[in-house]
């Protein structure tokens, strides 16, 4: 047996899962690194909106490699190098037009290490080696101490630290991809390989991929402008940092003590919690609150992120074969989080430069709309239809 295959491979993923959410808690402050050197919100709507639709197109790609080779550790590894470059290449972009280029290719780099690494997670799930919720929360902790880290970082230096240690958690998430236990799920032929849209064809993956865009992807302002918004109300960055990290403390404690409650209110019941906690979230925001109704509101988090994520998680798990898992989770990725997502940035952009922290109430639009899908994912999920 290959030294993939034995031991603990729950620490392991736990690490490679704090490196590369320490990676993306910094992003989260990319915005204002573009502000500061000139992009106008409208630009830097443009700029995370294509870096997030060329995960459309990358994602896929990479979850079929992955399938194909039947191991996820080389591409994982592979990813997060190629994400670590590009983040040293933003110091030698200058300019709108070489900042998009830049994130265009960072973000087909960092497009596979995410979904492949919850496929990775569901499967060792599956076979009795390690538990989901606990791993995937290691990564949450991670994004919340970073985030509140780069925060205090950013009222004491400037934003033009963030490129390089974004970075450094690229670079950490590709060492310990090296070290990544593989799950025993055979390599899928090639003949099956291409016919991955194929999934499209089970109700489940479907509904799935329609209720993340549309609640993830309501996230978009959120990420694209919510520092920026308030930075506008006198909130300082290191208070923003920590705004942050409480929604991630609420993460946390679902993905990590939620797992009675997930169970007892199943794919439909976190997915209408999910639609809901977002509608009162954005709505809200829109009318720029207080620091003491943020701060509330941040609690959301919880519901309008995590619960969603376990839902659509609960439902792969259920009606995906294993030797598809990583395709399927690329493709979930790509049409659930980076299409909607680079379409609502480049919204959210257009609306925040207009009418700013209205362009919130367009997110609450957006979340509303899934909770049209709740009946019927309720009844695919009862039935537990699989594809082979």
């Amino acid at each position: 047996m290959s030294a993939g295959m034995t031991g603990r491979p729950g620490p392991r993923l736990a690490c490679f899962l704090a490196a590369l959410f320490a990676a993306n808690a910094v992003s989260t402050y990319m915005p204002l690194w573009f502000a500061d050197r000139g992009l106008s919100p409208a630009a830097i709507g443009q700029v995370l909106g294509l870096a997030s639709i060329c995960k459309v197109f990358s994602g896929p790609v990479w979850g079929t490699i992955s399938d194909w080779l039947g191991r996820r550790r080389p591409v994982m590894a592979a990813a997060a190098a190629s994400a670590m470059v590009m983040s040293l290449t933003y110091f030698l972009a200058d300019g709108f037009t070489p900042i998009l280029i830049v994130a265009a290719i960072q973000g087909i780099a960092a497009s596979a290490a995410g979904p492949l690494a919850d496929s990775l997670a569901l499967a060792l799930t599956r076979e009795g080696r390690m538990e989901y919720g606990p791993v995937r929360a290691a990564g949450s902790v991670s994004y919340m101490i970073a985030t509140a880290a780069a925060g205090q970082g950013l009222a004491l230096f400037s934003t033009a630290v963030i490129p390089a240690i974004q970075a450094l958690g690229h670079g950490l998430a590709a060492i310990c991809a090296l070290t990544l236990m593989e799950a025993r799920t055979p390599a899928a032929g090639t003949r099956r390989l291409m016919g991955g849209w194929v999934l499209l064809r089970v109700p489940g993956f479907r509904l799935a991929v329609t209720c993340t865009a549309l609640i993830q992807g309501s996230h978009a302002a959120y990420y694209g402008f919510a520092a920026l918004s308030w930075r506008s109300q006198g909130i300082d960055d290191g208070t923003i940092g920590l705004l942050f990290a409480e929604g991630i403390i609420a993460e946390i404690l679902l993905f990590y003590r939620g797992r009675r409650l997930a169970t007892y209110l199943g794919p439909a019941g976190l997915t209408a919690c999910a639609a809901s906690a977002a509608i009162v979230r954005w709505g809200w925001m829109a009318f720029t609150p207080p620091l003491a109704v943020l701060a509330v509101l941040q609690l959301t988090h919880a519901a309008s992120f995590a619960m969603q994520h376990l839902s659509a998680m609960t439902v792969l798990s259920q009606a995906i074969p294993p030797e598809r898992a990583a395709t399927a989770q690329a493709l979930h990725s790509a049409l659930g989080y980076g299409a909607p997502t680079g379409l609502m940035m480049l919204l959210s952009g257009y609306l925040y430069s207009g009418y700013g922290g209205l362009a919130f109430l367009a997110m609450a639009v957006c979340a509303g709309l899934s909770l049209f899908c709740i009946g019927a994912l309720r009844r695919v999920t009862r039935s537990s239809q699989t594809v082979g």
